[in-house]
């Protein structure tokens, strides 16, 4: 079933003309400054705390570190961040 799903999904891109981004397997990350970042397509929280919070995604995981960083929303595959970030690093 999930083969099936990734096939469709891949030719609906297609079809569309959809950059691959749009594709659920891609992590889709944007930062707004150094105080705020938006994920999109991850899995799940592996650790939470103020100096660094590790995601999982499909591909890779995501690391965040800096200074009083605090999850203000997040659904199944959706999280934003804020806080001082200093780096950010998949791994």
């Amino acid at each position: 079933m999930k083969e099936k799903y990734s096939l469709l999904a891949g030719s609906l891109t297609k079809a569309l003309q959809l950059p691959d981004d749009f594709s659920s397997e891609s992590v889709m990350i944007s930062m707004h400054g150094q105080e705020h970042i938006w994920i999109e397509n991850f899995k799940g929280i592996s650790s939470y705390s103020e100096e660094e919070i590790r995601l999982v995604t499909k591909r890779r995981n995501v690391c965040i570190s800096g200074r009083r960083l605090k999850i203000v929303f997040y659904t199944k595959d959706e999280i934003e961040i804020t806080g001082c970030i200093r780096k950010l690093e998949y791994q």
